[in-house]
């Protein structure tokens, strides 16, 4: 004898009635599972809320501050007396040795605050003033082979240190001798 459970799933099912007939596309777009309901009910959450912020919320909020009538029924609170405090008797100077410690600077702070050197008017500075000296060499305002050979020329005429870079210190030596 065939089971009540099997003759329930062979019967044809008839329609129940008052129930709407779903179209084929909703039954589709339905969620089959909790998770999936979960997951629906959350994109539509979010799309909620940006519709929310985009569509339904109007001009700026404005602070208006404290309420008036409040602050009106605050009584104003009177000074505290200020404390007499004694004279200090003066603080010995720190130590040499302490005073040492705190000048002790970041040196990228100090780096930071020194004043930008433009590299290229320096350089045309150093290259006018070795033209002016009697050096072959072109204001270009770029370190080239000439401008460095006249450099270190230069340098060694007058017994200095050899150096390829060209510092404030350096024109102001090549300005001096040209005069």
């Amino acid at each position: 004898m065939p089971n009540v459970a099997d003759r329930i799933r062979a019967a044809p099912k008839a329609p129940a009635r008052g129930r709407l007939r779903v179209p084929a596309f909703v039954a589709a777009l339905a969620p089959k599972s909790k998770r999936g309901f979960a997951g629906a009910a959350l994109v539509a959450l979010m799309i909620g809320i940006v519709v929310n912020a985009v569509a339904l919320q109007h001009g700026r909020r404005v602070d208006l501050g404290p309420d008036p009538a409040a602050l009106a029924s605050v009584k104003p609170v009177a000074p505290a007396p200020t404390p007499v405090v004694a004279p200090t008797p003066p603080q010995p100077s720190p130590s040499p040795a302490a005073a040492r410690v705190e000048k002790t600077e970041d040196p990228i702070a100090s780096l930071l605050r020194a004043p930008s050197v433009d590299k290229r008017k320096l350089t045309l500075s150093a290259q006018h003033a070795l033209a002016k000296l009697g050096y072959d060499v072109k204001a270009t305002g770029a370190v080239d082979a000439d401008t460095k050979s006249a450099l270190s020329e230069f340098l060694k005429k007058h017994k200095l240190p050899v150096t390829a870079e060209i510092t404030p210190k350096l024109v102001k030596t090549l300005n001096a001798a040209d005069e």
